[in-house]
C-alpha cells in the first residue's frame, strides 16, 4: 500500500485559518465518523484560553499540505492543563500523528508552567495513553459516559 501523506509537521494553531482547520479536523472525526453531536465540536468560544495544536501532512500525490491531526488545551484550577479533541483523520492512521501530537501537547504544557495534565479517555483508547505515561488515580477507576461513549478520567502529575 502506497502512503497518502508524508512529511509530517505539528505546530501551534494560532492564526484563525488553523484554528478552522483544527475545527475541521474535529469534524470529521468526531462528528462525521464517531457520531458525536455537532454542538460537542463547536464549544471553542466557551473557552477563549484553549491553545491547539495541528497536525499536517503532505498528500504524497500532490505534494499539497493538508490538516490530518489535531489536539486541545483546556485551562483547568491549580496548574491543571485539560488534554482533549485529540483527533486524527482516518486515512492518515497508523503515522504515529496521535503520540506526536499528545507528546507536543506535553512539551507545550511544561512550557506553559502547567504541573499537571488531565484527560477523560475513551474507554478504547486507555492503553494509548498509559503507554504515554498517564494513569487512571485511585478513586477514578469507574467509567462515566461522555455524549454516550464510556470514559475514563487520567492523569500525568508533576511535569517536568
Amino acid at each position: 500500500m502506497v502512503a497518502q501523506y508524508m512529511n509530517p509537521e505539528i505546530h501551534r494553531a494560532v492564526r484563525d485559518e488553523d484554528v478552522q482547520k483544527c475545527l475541521d479536523v474535529r469534524v470529521k472525526v468526531f462528528v462525521d465518523e464517531q457520531k458525536y453531536p455537532l454542538h460537542t465540536e463547536t464549544d471553542d468560544h466557551k473557552y477563549p484560553d484553549n491553545v491547539q495544536w495541528l497536525a499536517t501532512c503532505e498528500r504524497a500525490d500532490t505534494k499539497e499540505r493538508v490538516p490530518v491531526g489535531v489536539i486541545r488545551l483546556l485551562v483547568k484550577e491549580n496548574g491543571v492543563a485539560k488534554l482533549g479533541r485529540l483527533a486524527v483523520l482516518s486515512d492518515a492512521r497508523g503515522m504515529q500523528l496521535g503520540r506526536k501530537l499528545v507528546l507536543a501537547f506535553i512539551e507545550g504544557a511544561k512550557e506553559m508552567g502547567y504541573s499537571s495534565i488531565v484527560l477523560e479517555a475513551q474507554i478504547d483508547k486507555r492503553g494509548f495513553y498509559e503507554k504515554l505515561g498517564f494513569v487512571v488515580e485511585k478513586g477514578d477507576e469507574e467509567p462515566y459516559p461522555v455524549d454516550g461513549t464510556p470514559h475514563v478520567k487520567m492523569w500525568m502529575r508533576s511535569l517536568e
